[in-house]
């Protein structure tokens, strides 16, 4: 077999020396047969001519030795592709139609599997990285750092452990301080993850052994390109990190992110370098948790087996420490989304995504059928003079089918080009946060080898039944009838079915679309807690510019005061973090007469601080009780604001203010005050506690200043630009301008929603009006000489148009119907991709019809007035 295949293919590649040889063998045969005529007797010129008849039509032998080498097959397929293109080349606007429409299918579906490829398919970019497990504490993601030490040493299934933390930084460059996204990483960690530098060196676990004595930091590729122009001596120089010195060992490849799918750092440093990054050590603490392990196991270790080794771990340290670690169990789980902590919901949104442009394809393949059969139709006289001439039923399906796969190879290959758009502007879409987000999505090997089998699979299943019905013409009566519009005129044909299917698709892609969009609406207007009007924010991070509490705190006052006296601000303040930002921390809090203080037992709540005027600026309205004042500062007795479900989750009342609560095993809060509920980490969350504490009682160096200003956006935003710049020029300020930018990643997947299903929806109208627009136009083209004689015999255009039109009428009232429905029952799939999916919206459903009547009135515009406008004499004489 493959020794045939091997000299077809050389034919193939010498076809023009195959043939000579070919030539010159058949002359050397008859040659040979003259020459032994003649010595039987016979003379020469007679010898030739009965040579030449014994040996026959050398173009007979041609064809048998094309054919037994396999050359024919690629000759028909030849002239059938050139067929093809002739044939297409003749209808412009049919080829034009067709290729669009699949162009716009393909596009969409490859764009999708881009993303689902990069995010689920694609292994991670380490070695062997179906080796790596991401070590998951219960449902949390973090563990204490002294617990990662105490499960790195005593395993015996794991050949090496990491533990790492996602950390901002401020590294200075030749544009001056910017903050960088960074890891605090483990010595042993690119040892682990199996990965080399690009240049110089990694640091390594002999690099990590003491606190503040490793000063050193390994670049991503794209920061070495971008912030140090490539510089290729990077290695060995020195940058200023946090306004201290630190030493560039190496540039990391090109590519290499860690672990975390989504989350692309600009530079990692030595865990032990964490006081000095952070201001504050926790790498001591057991009960902090700030450290995100992942492990690679030993050849021949099975996932069960490591997961039970962890466990037994577990309980020697619930038996050793208690207090901090009851309950501690461990899970391994697949690392890229924090373990599985984002996995569920981003595969789900990617799954009804996904789902929803498979929808958007099967659209475009009905559109795509609905065109083959109508040419088809259109070509039965055609097919019928070359079937009566002797064609074989079984070439001129080939050369249909050869049709249909270069419509769809064409329309592949412009989804393609437009993927590739597509994929270039959401790589360069501007971020919804101040996080290195990793939106490159690459049209890599498989992503072109699945866009390539859609292209193939389109032409072929949709391809085949016009096909194969047209190739079923009986050419005794195509030819009795060769007039347009003379033969019976069918009730239903098997096009206006794909019609009414492409119309429900369609109508159930738009209803998607104006879902999202009212989950968009919904999303702006759910109460979160904060008035966005007018408020504008500038955070950093006084840690970045090495700043001790003190010092920290003094410019945080400052920063304040200067801000709170510029022209047009109506209230001023500053915490740590405001809600639905991803800057968050949570603490575990215990009622006044709680004994049992195992941390298990008590109730998480989110943990703010703030200073006073903090909920005025924030727009959030106090319902008992008083703000924090100046006074509520270290001297004083430690004081709390909670929100309402708070006070009826931990301390069951509605009346919180006197109140007391714990934090872990700390000393006695006296609550001061309680505010409205809000949203805290996500827009989906349930009422959540809450708590915040006085700025001057606990110093938090990442600080958030608010400033509620009567002046336009831009206004407002350069003038805390300029403030914070004469204070400090060499602190980073991020997330600067309106408060917005930090909310949104919490408005990003609604945002994400609407955008995707609007596309899906747009594209779904174009091909809705593409198809009602081909069928109404055929029905036109089909009909026109009854149309004249309705017209002859005084038909009113109502009547004319009632007639051509009510088929194409029925069809997408009924195909509206049925979207409609889908919509209905298509509740659940909506609902992992739109925040509150409710397709039963009486807005919803106005919209989607509005819209599909919009679509009729488009798409019939133009037929309906070529069918009212027909001259009946004309098309009398059309014969």
């Amino acid at each position: 077999m493959w020794a045939r295949l091997f000299h077809t293919l050389q034919a193939l590649w010498r076809r023009d020396a195959w043939e000579r040889n070919l030539e010159d063998e058949l002359q050397s045969h008859m040659e040979q047969r003259a020459e032994d005529l003649v010595r039987s007797g016979v003379a020469p010129r007679e010898a030739q001519r009965r040579a030449r008849l014994e040996l026959g039509s050398r173009e007979h032998y041609r064809e048998e030795c094309r054919r037994s080498f396999g050359l024919r097959w690629f000759d028909e397929l030849r002239q059938d592709v050139r067929y093809a293109l002739r044939t297409l080349r003749k209808s412009p606007g049919f080829s034009t139609v067709a290729v669009l429409s699949l162009a716009m299918g393909i596009g969409a579906n490859t764009v999708v599997f881009s993303v689902v490829n990069t995010l689920v398919l694609r292994g991670l970019p380490v070695q062997t990285p179906d080796q790596l497990y991401f070590v998951q504490p219960g449902n949390s993601a973090t563990h204490s750092y002294p617990n990662y030490r105490e499960l790195r040493d005593r395993n015996t299934t794991f050949s090496g452990m990491i533990g790492y933390r996602m950390a901002p930084m401020a590294v200075q460059t030749q544009d001056g301080a910017r903050r960088l996204w960074g890891y605090l990483a483990t010595g042993n960690y690119f040892d682990v993850l199996g990965v080399r530098p690009v240049l110089g060196r990694f640091f390594h676990a002999e690099d990590d052994l003491r606190p503040g004595a490793s000063p050193y930091a390994v670049l991503s590729f794209a920061v070495w390109q971008g912030r140090f122009a490539g510089d290729p001596a990077i290695a060995g120089k020195t940058v200023r990190i946090n306004a201290l010195p630190y030493t560039v060992l190496g540039v990391a490849p090109r590519g290499f992110f860690g672990t975390e799918m989504f989350y692309w750092p600009d530079v990692w440093v030595p865990m032990t370098m964490q006081p000095v990054i952070e201001g504050h050590s926790w790498l001591e603490n057991r009960s902090t948790s700030n450290t995100m392990i992942a492990g690679r196991l030993k050849n021949g270790v099975t996932r069960q087996q490591a997961e039970a080794n962890a466990n037994g771990i577990a309980q020697s340290l619930i038996r050793e420490f208690p207090t901090e670690n009851a309950g501690l169990k461990f899970r391994l789980t697949r690392p890229g989304f924090v373990g599985d902590m984002l996995r569920g919901a981003v595969e789900a949104f990617l799954a009804g995504v996904m789902a929803l442009a498979g929808l958007v394809l099967l659209a475009a393949c009905a559109n795509l059928a609905s065109l083959l059969a109508a040419r088809a139709t259109d070509r039965h006289f055609e097919l019928a003079i070359r079937l009566s001439i002797g064609a074989g039923r079984g070439r001129i399906l080939r050369q249909l089918l050869t049709e249909a796969l270069f419509i769809s190879m064409l329309g592949g290959a412009a989804g393609l080009a437009l993927a590739f758009g597509l994929l270039q502007l959401i790589a360069h879409a501007p971020h919804p946060i101040d996080f290195p987000i990793n939106l490159e999505f690459a049209l890599d090997g498989r992503v072109l080898l699945f866009a390539c089998a859609a292209s193939i699979a389109t032409g072929l299943i949709f391809g085949v039944a016009p096909a194969r019905r047209a190739v079923r013409t009986d050419p005794n009566g195509a030819l009795r009838n060769t007039a347009a519009g003379s033969g019976p005129h069918r009730r239903w044909a098997g096009r206006d079915l794909l019609l009414a299917a492409q119309v429900a698709l369609c109508c159930f892609l738009v209803t998607a679309c104006f879902v999202s969009v009212r989950g968009l609406a919904r999303a702006f207007d759910t109460p979160v807690g904060i008035d966005r009007r007018g408020l504008n924010v500038a955070a950093f991070d006084t840690g970045l510019a090495h700043y001790n509490a003190d010092e920290g705190a003094r410019f945080q006052r400052r920063a304040l005061d200067a801000a709170a006296q510029l022209p047009g601000v109506t209230a001023a303040a500053y915490g740590n973090s405001v809600p639905l930002w991803i800057d968050q921390s949570s603490t575990t809090v215990f009622a006044e007469g709680a004994t049992d203080l195992r941390l298990f037992r008590g109730i998480t709540a989110a943990h703010y601080n703030a200073s006073p005027g903090y909920f005025a600026a924030l727009g959030t309205r106090m319902v008992a009780g008083r703000d924090f004042t100046w006074h509520d500062d270290r001297a004083a007795p430690l004081a709390g604001i909670v929100n309402e479900t708070f006070a009826r989750m931990v301390l069951g009342t509605r009346d919180a203010v006197g109140r007391r609560y714990r934090e872990e095993s700390g000393p006695l809060v006296e609550i001061v005050g309680m505010v409205e509920d809000g949203k805290y980490e996500s827009l989906t969350e349930q009422p959540k506690p809450a708590l915040f504490r006085p700025a001057a009682q606990s110093y938090n160096d990442s600080t958030v200043l608010l400033v509620r200003s009567r002046l336009p956006e831009a206004a407002a935003a350069a003038q805390l630009r300029q403030t914070m710049s004469s204070l400090d020029p060499q602190l980073p300020v991020y997330a600067l301008g309106s408060v917005n930018q930090l909310l949104g990643l919490a408005y990003f997947p609604a945002r994400a929603a609407t955008v995707a299903l609007g596309a899906f929806g747009l594209l779904a109208v174009m091909l809705a009006v593409t198809g009602v627009y081909g069928l109404a136009a055929y029905t036109v083209s089909r009909r026109v000489r009854e149309i004249g004689v309705r017209v002859a015999l005084g038909a009113q255009p109502w009547q004319v148009l009632r007639s051509v039109m009510g088929r194409t009428g029925v069809l997408l009232l009924a195909g509206s119907a049925a979207g409609l429905a889908m919509g209905m029952a298509g509740t659940r799939l909506l609902a992992s991709i739109v925040y509150h999916a409710t397709p039963r919206d009486p807005v919803v459903l106005g919209a989607v019809a509005a819209t599909m009547v919009l679509v009729a009135i488009v798409a019939a515009w133009v037929p309906a007035r070529r069918a009212v406008s027909v001259d009946p004499i004309r098309s009398l004489r059309h014969e």
